[in-house]
């Protein structure tokens, strides 16, 4: 009884049935979509090292853009000359923004999951980890690119055309290596972080091929330098990031600027009351092709009702006068036992051209009911 175990862990498990309705989906576009996905959560340690792995599941009834397997974390986490050394399949977020993450460039979105942030496909990777006097070191290898995920042409959200074959800047292809850096220190109020890469942009630059019948994605050459910035007073959070190099196009190469500068104010136990309400305002500027517009204003409201069911509320607007086009989005869970909860995400867009990037997507507003049971 006495006795250190020679290893210990820990097994989760998630299931997920998820209802999604299309209120105005176009003539044969699906009205509504039903899936399945079960996640694996677990660890185990071994005296100084750690295997974890995170293993998702995911049947469509109609959508086979949203079926997947796949191994979002199966990695070995070992000691090594005063570095903490990853290798394997490897999820890590960068960034401090609320509506968007430009700085966020180590793993690829599924974007056909519609999942937001938390939708990534795992990084093959090997990286490592050392805590200085300065800050926390970071040092990335990947090895290999994850092509974004698409829906089908009569799912949503979809431009309604096929996906092409990708094409790459790099000759290697998705076999080329991509390599990062990151820095992330604090002084007094002040969270900050500095980061380079090197390799495949993770967003596809799209163009309408084969007549008009196809979209051909481009995934470009970045070299990239990504700056971080939060400063925590006690209600008030401001918020920068923002990224800054060179990308290839099938034209040559081109200067960028990406960012995203916020603040978000909290009243805490407003009316009486054990809420916590937070304004939010941020302004997103992105020149690339990729991005939707060039410049979104951003306004929303996170409501916390600090209850035993975890229950919260996030609403963000976002908005691109110069196109005359916006975006809806409200995020509502709540816990109903130690065992489930529930979650409802709808999400509106809004164009008066049909050529702009919501233009496309009118047809594609969703409103997606998720029921989690956990074991």
């Amino acid at each position: 009884l006495l006795a250190q175990p020679v290893f210990a862990g820990e097994f989760n498990g998630t299931l997920s049935s998820r209802l999604d309705f299309y209120p105005d989906n176009a003539v044969g576009t699906a009205s509504e979509g039903r899936s399945v996905e079960v996640k694996i959560d677990a660890f185990h340690d071994f005296d100084e090292s750690r295997i974890v792995g995170e293993f998702i599941i995911r049947g469509d009834e109609k959508d086979s853009g949203r079926r997947i397997s796949e191994a979002r974390q199966a990695y070995l986490r070992s000691p090594l000359a005063g570095f903490d050394v990853f290798v394997g399949n490897r999820q890590e977020f960068w960034g401090k923004a609320e509506s968007r993450n430009v700085v966020d460039v180590i793993n690829q979105s599924d974007a056909a999951a519609n999942e937001g942030k938390s939708g990534k496909l795992g990084a093959p990777s090997i990286s490592a980890e050392r805590y200085l006097d300065i800050g926390d070191l970071q040092l990335w290898y990947i090895s290999g690119f994850r092509e974004k995920t698409f829906n089908d042409i009569d799912a949503h959200p979809s431009s309604g055309l096929t996906v092409s074959s990708a094409q790459y800047a790099r000759k290697n292809g998705k076999d080329a290596d991509d390599f990062a850096v990151r820095l992330s220190s604090f002084t007094g109020n002040w969270d900050l972080a500095g980061s380079i890469f090197y390799g495949t942009a993770r967003d596809p630059i799209l163009s309408v091929a084969n007549g008009g019948t196809a979209l051909n994605p481009y995934y470009a050459l970045q070299k990239s330098i990504g700056l971080e910035a939060q400063y925590t007073g006690d209600a008030t959070l401001l918020k920068w990031e923002s990224l800054h190099g060179t990308q290839s196009s099938l034209i040559g190469a081109h200067n960028f600027v990406a960012a995203v500068a916020g603040i978000e104010y909290t009243y805490y136990g407003p009316f009486e009351t054990m809420w916590d309400i937070g304004l939010i305002g941020e302004i997103q500027h992105d020149d690339r092709p990729q991005a939707a517009a060039n410049q979104f204003g951003v306004a929303g409201v996170r409501l916390v009702f600090n209850d035993i069911a975890d229950s919260n509320i996030l609403f963000l607007l976002s908005v691109d006068r110069k196109a005359d086009q916006s975006f809806v989005s409200l995020e509502a869970s709540q816990r109903i036992n130690d065992v489930t909860s529930v979650k409802l995400t709808s999400q509106f867009y809004n164009a008066s051209t049909a050529t702009s990037a919501f233009g496309q997507l009118s047809d594609d507003d969703a409103v997606i009911l998720t029921l989690n049971m956990f074991f």
